[in-house]
């Protein structure tokens, strides 16, 4: 069941991360900030920024919950390898 949870997991905040990455060029790129219908296009794909702007924002939210989940499930993991990386490590038998 941790198998299939955690390959869960990372399939969803891939998907969150494409989401996310295409919302935010298209928001940088496509669309002015500040006044609508000033510099850039007011539409972009037929739609405004304000049709963007939610689906960039609660995937990015929900991306940061899996990712807290993730960082959660592996803490045994991350606590492990954290005490190995600065363990003393020991010359010709002793501590240093």
């Amino acid at each position: 069941m941790g198998a299939k949870l955690n390959y869960w997991i990372d399939v969803l905040m891939v998907a969150c991360l494409i989401i996310v990455g295409i919302s935010g060029v298209v928001l940088y790129f496509a669309f002015v900030s500040g006044v609508p219908g000033q510099g850039r296009a007011a539409t972009f794909l037929g739609t405004h920024k304000i049709d963007w702007q939610p689906w960039h924002n609660y995937f990015g939210l929900f991306f940061i919950a899996l990712m807290i989940l993730h960082l959660i499930l592996h803490w045994d993991f991350f606590w492990g390898m954290t005490k190995r990386l600065f363990a003393r490590e020991e010359v010709s038998g002793q501590k240093s």
